[in-house]
């Protein structure tokens, strides 16, 4: 029987390796694989100067993840007869800032050393943080920029558990001889440009006139109903690429 074994070591580079073995040797793999995490805004016209549509400006966007697993194709052939293998799983918690004043960031949370197989699916799990000396401690999701001139944050300590499938092909294909990027976009456009399904701020209230606006469960100033618009929506925000690189 097949065996597949998967060890992640993430040291200071986040890097992880997967070894994979059978009952006749096999070399393990060079890293084929990389996971990176991204933020973006889907419309090049809707932003001008770091600005979104709306009056709306993005300073500060972080996730907490927990967890991801990279899923196998169950009908690869490298699952026929007595095959078996195990999917991989990289354990967090990784803070990701995916937007920094304005612009789109990209984080690498590992590269790794996959089989060479299909892989079909991407999950990641989003959890509030428990590190006391994070500014995301109890939260799971924070957001800050501007309405207009006006000072807003949005933050959440809702947990979810995300499924993505790979978009633009039935699966991912690794191969020895070309490193793929396994890329999972957070696209603000689907959260904030109403002419793209999202959440149109300019209706956020100041509502203890402190000079922020505060879009949180229970806030003071009134904006519940908000919140969790924006949460309801915070998934359909989400996709999963690959881009490929020759070695």
């Amino acid at each position: 029987m097949k065996n597949l074994s998967l060890k992640t070591s993430l040291l200071a580079m986040l890097t992880a390796i997967v070894l994979f073995s059978c009952e006749k040797t096999e070399e393990t793999p060079a890293n084929n694989a990389r996971i990176n995490f991204t933020g973006s805004y889907g419309s090049a016209a809707g932003l001008a100067s770091g600005r979104l549509l709306n009056a709306v400006q993005i300073t500060s966007f972080v996730v907490n993840i927990e967890e991801v697993e990279l899923e196998f194709d169950d009908n690869d052939p490298l699952f026929a007869s007595d095959a078996f293998a195990s999917d991989l799983e990289l354990n967090g918690p990784f803070e990701v800032q995916l937007f920094d004043d304005g612009s789109g960031l990209t984080e690498t949370l590992a590269n790794v050393a996959l089989p060479v197989a299909a892989y079909d699916e991407i999950e990641f799990k989003i959890r509030e943080s428990e590190d006391p000396n994070s500014e995301m401690f109890n939260k799971s999701v924070v957001i800050k920029g501007l309405i207009g001139e006006i000072p807003f944050v949005f933050w959440t300590e809702e947990n979810d558990e995300i499924e993505i499938e790979f978009e633009n092909s039935d699966n991912v294909v690794l191969t020895p001889s070309e490193l793929s990027v396994i890329l999972v976009e957070f696209d603000l456009s689907k959260l904030f440009d109403p002419e793209n399904g999202g959440i149109d701020l300019s209706s956020a209230l100041d509502g203890n006139g402190d000079g922020v606006i505060e879009i949180y469960e229970g806030g003071p100033d009134g904006n519940t109903d908000l919140a969790e618009q924006i949460w309801e929506k915070f998934e359909q925000a989400i996709e999963a690429f690959e881009e490929k690189y020759d070695d």
